[in-house]
């Protein structure tokens, strides 16, 4: 049985993701598709345009065979962060032979060289690249300069190579694989469509739209529940507000500068993605500050796994969580249970007796930030749904119905299809 895994966020699910899906299939000749998906909180710093068990159930119906969650320690991380805390989970289940992922080439030999030379001089980038961001090169190019600096081999790179999000963690999973000695086959596939960015639907239907654009097209409807990181802005404003006093330098990607930079600024605040924008500096970009907002309204203080080196972090993610299947993949299931070397949670009410105290302290952070993401869809939309309808139809039953719709993590089940 060969079973090909794809690590995505789906935020939302389109016709490029089934697409991939699919080709893995086919080029592997993988029997099952295993996806590794971000939670209610995504990469950027954000909530999820839709919550995880909408986004499970569509990449489910497009094709996938099972999908499981990243915990959003790593699925809120930086691009090195979130590849290393997904390929080690898969690493640990020990029967995944193939990682699919999308890039600019569709090349593996783009990749595999310079994700080994990275490896082998890791200090001495991170080094060099510091320097030349002090200097006011933006990362993409100071990372590419550092690279032309080091390995003169490859003088040409090029700073749209490092700036593509795609090409960004097609290399961060190549230089994991090779950290861990995997026994997982890196595959990547020509990524198809819209750019990354795009925030415009394309006029030529056959041309596979960027989740970007679905973004846009979903936040214009009235007609449609999402939430946006602004829905958030009431919490975030009282965490900065109580925390203030002692500064946030030990949150995650919180640096000293930047934590001084959000004290300056808090009296401005007026939004999430305001306080974003007014934030934003040479130094510290967008998506930057956004993790870094999360991370703290998310209590995600630097862990002991985030040390400076590899070797340092002994990086495990201690479980491994189901959120959906398809009926017909039960032996992917029984191969998972077979032969990971970390626990399968499918039921939280099981989770205490079946994880260490470690597991289960990452795992509350996943039921806490699933918890504020179904509070908050909740009070957006069901709330505001009560008033009107109580006010029309004086109907205070409303109210009951509504909030027995506020989904409970420990009483949600997988997906299943």
């Amino acid at each position: 049985m060969k079973t090909a895994a794809i690590i995505a966020e789906y935020n939302p699910f389109h016709k490029g993701h089934r697409y991939q899906i699919e080709e893995t299939r086919k080029a592997t000749g993988a029997d099952y598709i295993l996806v590794l998906m971000s939670g209610d909180f995504v990469q950027r710093g954000e909530p999820a345009i839709y919550n995880k068990y909408i986004r499970t159930r569509m990449a489910l119906l497009g094709g996938a065979d099972a999908v499981l969650e990243l915990p959003v320690l790593y699925a809120t991380s930086s691009a090195e962060f979130f590849a290393e805390g997904a390929v080690t989970l898969l690493d640990h289940m020990q029967m995944v032979d193939f990682l699919s992922f999308g890039s600019e080439s569709g090349k593996l030999e783009d990749f595999l060289p310079l994700a080994e030379l990275l490896n082998r001089k890791e200090a001495a980038v991170l080094s060099t690249v510091n320097e030349l961001l002090r200097q006011g090169l933006s990362y993409p190019k100071a990372r590419s300069r550092a690279v032309s600096l080091l390995f003169p081999e490859y003088s040409s790179a090029d700073a749209a190579f490092f700036s593509s999000p795609n090409n960004i963690l097609a290399l961060e999973y190549c230089k994991t694989l090779q950290k861990l000695k995997s026994s997982i086959k890196p595959f990547t596939l020509l990524r198809k469509g819209s750019g990354y960015h795009d925030p415009f639907l394309p006029e030529d239907s056959s041309v596979y739209p960027s989740a970007s654009a679905l973004r846009s097209l979903i936040t214009a409807s009235t007609s449609s529940q999402f939430l946006t990181a602004d829905d958030l802005s009431p919490q975030l404003f009282y965490k900065l507000l109580t925390e203030k006093d002692c500064g946030f330098s030990d949150y995650l990607d919180c640096s000293t500068a930047l934590s001084d930079r959000i004290c300056k600024y808090l009296s401005s605040f007026t939004s999430y993605t305001d306080f974003c924008t007014l934030l934003k500096s040479r130094e510290f970009t967008y998506t930057r500050i956004s993790r870094t907002l999360l991370h703290i309204l998310l209590n995600q203080k630097t862990p002991v796994s985030f040390k400076p080196s590899f070797s340092e972090r002994h990086l495990k993610t201690p479980y491994v969580r189901l959120l959906g299947f398809r009926k017909d993949s039960a032996p992917l299931l029984s191969s998972i249970k077979k032969h990971s070397n970390i626990p399968l949670v499918s039921k939280l009410a099981d989770a205490k007796t079946i994880l260490s105290e470690e597991a289960y302290q990452m795992l509350s952070v996943d039921i806490m930030a699933s918890t504020l993401y179904e509070s908050s869809t909740y009070l957006k939309y069901a709330f505001t749904d009560f008033h009107q309808r109580t006010a029309a139809n004086n109907d205070p039953s409303f109210f009951a119905e509504a909030k027995k719709g506020l989904l409970n993590e420990y009483q949600q089940s997988p997906v299943i299809l």
